[in-house]
């Protein structure tokens, strides 16, 4: 499995040997919507992959990370963690900063300073090239918490500084996703989920799609409009009419959390008899930044074929 440099919200690269299994075993056409970091189409077996996201700042990173060189990345990131005095432990080593850690905080303290004004540079769209505002964004991505890539309503990026910085470890993440997109058919779209209608799909064509839950509080509703019951009902609506034309699709969701159910989904996969699939995983213990990690959820994928 390759995983995605993008610790995107709800990224669902520790699902994959459970979700890919459901998949159907010959795709032609594989559709990845809502797709954030990538991680499901980069590892999906299909000859060509579209993934879509609506958020112009993942799209535009997606598309440098796979159309620019491995160097020219690397060499850009550096740049930055030069100009804003970022801590550089691949290149440095770790002692340098020792006498700035204090418990478990890792390189946090002597970043600090650095990183909040790289955020706000980024934030202030300072720069000229979209290869030099993704980079940028990427840059941000490493020395940030957990490694999140998270934006507030009004679209700044918004987290705060992490522990750990432009290691080796990121680095050959980095490495392995620019070997997967290089080698692989594969395109990256801004676009909703709205756009299924206007694809050109066929029987051996198949599409996932993760969007926002709607009866979660995850932070990915703090950015833009938030998810609702309108666009859950123009989701299923959409979906269904991808059902019509015999196209094979699965939805990944979360029917209930705690005493709350998403009774609109319920009654469509009951109305059209669909495949519920369980998700043996909870979240608690993972990085995506849910507001509320401890009430349990049933986390499900729902299919209109059999495997």
């Amino acid at each position: 499995m390759i995983k995605s440099p993008l610790n995107y919200t709800g990224n669902k690269s520790r699902l994959l040997d459970q979700l890919l299994p459901h998949f159907p075993q010959k795709i032609n056409k594989f559709v990845d919507m809502c797709c954030g970091g990538a991680s499901v189409g980069l590892n999906t077996n299909a000859k060509y992959v579209m993934c879509f996201d609506n958020n112009k700042n993942v799209i535009d990173l997606l598309q440098t990370l796979r159309f620019f060189t491995e160097k020219t990345i690397v060499d850009r990131v550096e740049e930055f963690i030069n100009t804003f005095k970022l801590s550089d432990t691949f290149n440095k080593g770790y002692d340098i900063y020792r006498k700035y850690i204090q418990g478990n905080n890792g390189l946090k303290q002597y970043n600090t300073e650095g990183y909040m004004k790289l955020r706000t540079f980024y934030n202030g769209k300072s720069l000229n090239t979209k290869r030099d505002t993704a980079v940028c964004l990427f840059t941000l991505l490493v020395f940030c918490f957990n490694n999140d890539l998270r934006f507030n309503s009004s679209g700044k990026f918004n987290m705060p500084v992490g522990k750990t910085d432009f290691n080796e470890s990121m680095r050959k993440k980095l490495k392995s996703f620019k070997y997967g997109i290089t080698n692989k058919d594969i395109d990256f779209f801004q676009n909703d989920f709205n756009v299924l209608k206007d694809l050109d799909l066929h029987r051996d064509d198949f599409v996932y799609i993760d969007p926002p839950y709607l009866i979660t509080n995850a932070v990915y509703n703090e950015s833009g409009s938030k998810w609702n019951e309108i666009k859950e009902t123009e989701l299923l609506s959409v979906l269904s009419y991808l059902d019509d034309r015999g196209i094979r699709f699965a939805l990944s969701n979360v029917l209930k959390k705690g005493d709350k159910e998403n009774t609109i989904l319920s009654s469509w996969i009951r109305k059209n008899k669909f495949n519920i699939h369980y998700i043996n995983y909870h979240y608690r213990s993972s990085s995506y930044n849910k507001k509320d990690r401890v009430t349990p959820e049933e986390e499900v994928l729902i299919t209109n074929y059999n495997v």
